[in-house]
């Protein structure tokens, strides 16, 4: 008897009602009941290692979804570098909830990653997309650089970069063998931009050969990488330029040096474009290393160049390569003075995190609100107590700007020493009357450390 055959019975009617009703609640519950599973051929997931640490407590998973609701980058850091430092991980319930947050923003994958443990790289294995946590590479296969030429700009760009963190030696052989057959410029620019990858000493011919390009954009990527190189050829080269072309004492032109003269060719090559007057010392300054000003001129070099006629333009090729300096500290006063607010916190941004701490002690006495805030996104959190005190002072001797009177800066309670905070309390609320919101996110914060604290010690 079929489910057709029974249904047509209580329809039309049957010597055997009863019977029909019971077939018809038997049939009834088998199509809606679940069905066996067919044999399959596939091999069956492993079970999930065991951590070797404790996952965190309930109540932490509780507070990091809500970080991840705010999609506070720097929250989400702090969050998982606690655990790592507690020696927990995150519970298992918001392992998909964080590999999906940090799949979406990659700048947080660093610290995302120790806090996961064995079971969040077990789950990462289970969804291509979340590769990156499991410690395999991102394409199962190399790329065909010749096919990622052929894609849109922007798939281009990727998979190229993709293809240069891949294999290295054979990205940078790519390029020398199939170079003079590159026609389109646009080409020839992303292979060369894709080499900060892992930049090398290894690839100086490569950009070196770049030099000679008959596109100007092509040159300038080249030129922007080899003044990564410590100790270039385009370097030592800006260097002679420099010592021949200036008088120590004063820091003005030589009279006889190629600064007074028609650019060389090895000039032209070294700038992408042809440069005149102050551009020229500009684009040497920022060929070398800051350290080379100190090692010729002395410890007082900054103070020197800024007194020079043309200290402006030799500081702002500093500011450009601010970051090969070993200690940018002793030109910042010098540097604050002579380029705009704008250019110098263009250069802080390329310095490394431990030496922002001590950028910002040094100048937030001389920093506008709209800088302070700029300068404060770039620190990583949670700050160290010196430059949470060093912000809150500043900040509070600052008039609040229009549309936030009143409110304390978000960064502060953000990224601010939770301690501090703590001990200013008083003084934050009465400078900013207006600290509802602030004042959550700060308990949120220390509602994360005391459960991570209880977490870490049953």
């Amino acid at each position: 008897m079929s489910w057709a055959e029974v249904t047509q019975k209580i329809i039309i009617g049957s010597s055997e009602p009863d019977q029909a009703l019971a077939d018809c609640a038997a049939y009834g519950l088998a199509r809606r009941g679940g069905r066996i599973a067919p044999v399959a051929d596939a091999e069956p997931i492993e079970p999930a290692p065991q951590d070797h640490r404790r996952q965190a407590s309930a109540r932490v998973g509780a507070i990091f979804s809500q970080v991840m609701a705010t999609e506070d980058n720097e929250m989400l850091r702090e969050c998982c570098l606690a655990l790592d430092r507690a020696n927990l991980v995150v519970p298992y319930r918001q392992l998909p909830d964080i590999l999906a947050a940090a799949t979406a923003r990659s700048v947080v994958r660093d610290a995302v990653l120790p806090a996961l443990g064995s079971r969040g790289r077990w789950l990462a294995q289970r969804r291509v997309g979340w590769a990156w946590a499991a410690g395999e590479p991102e394409q199962d296969t190399l790329i065909d650089i010749d096919e990622a030429l052929d894609l849109s700009p922007m798939q281009r760009k990727a998979r190229l970069v993709t293809a240069r963190k891949q294999d290295p030696p054979r990205f940078r052989a790519y390029i020398a063998e199939n170079w003079p057959q590159l026609r389109r410029v646009e080409d020839r620019k992303l292979l060369i931009a894709a080499l900060s990858e892992k930049l090398a000493a290894e690839d100086e011919p490569i950009l070196e050969q770049a030099l000679d390009d008959r596109s100007a954009n092509v040159r300038e990527e080249a030129v922007a990488l080899l003044r990564k190189l410590p100790g270039s050829a385009l370097s030592k080269r800006a260097e002679q330029r420099l010592r021949d072309g200036l008088v120590e004492a004063t820091v003005d032109l030589h009279p006889e040096g190629p600064y007074e003269q028609e650019p060389t060719r090895e000039e032209l090559r070294d700038s992408p474009v042809r440069r005149t007057g102050s551009a020229r010392l500009k684009a040497d300054a920022a060929s070398v290393s800051p350290d080379f000003w100190i090692d010729w001129l002395g410890p007082k070099a900054p103070r020197k160049m800024r007194l020079s006629t043309w200290g402006t333009a030799l500081l702002q090729g500093v500011a450009e390569n601010l970051g090969a300096a070993q200690d940018p500290v002793p030109w910042l006063t010098d540097l604050s003075s002579t380029i705009s607010s704008t250019a110098l916190l263009d250069a802080l941004d390329n310095l490394p995190s431990p030496t922002l701490s001590r950028v910002l002690i040094k100048l937030a006495g001389s920093w506008d609100a709209n800088e302070l805030d700029y300068f404060c996104g770039l620190l990583p959190s949670p700050w160290n107590p010196d430059v949470t005190r060093v912000v809150l002072e500043r900040f509070a001797e600052l008039a609040d700007r229009g549309w936030r009177v009143g409110r304390p800066p978000e960064a502060l309670l953000r990224r601010g020493d939770l301690r501090v905070l703590h001990d200013h309390w008083p003084r934050i609320a009465t400078r900013w009357p207006v600290h509802g919101a602030e004042e959550l996110v700060l308990r949120l914060r220390t509602e994360l450390h005391e459960e991570i604290e209880r977490s870490g010690n049953p």
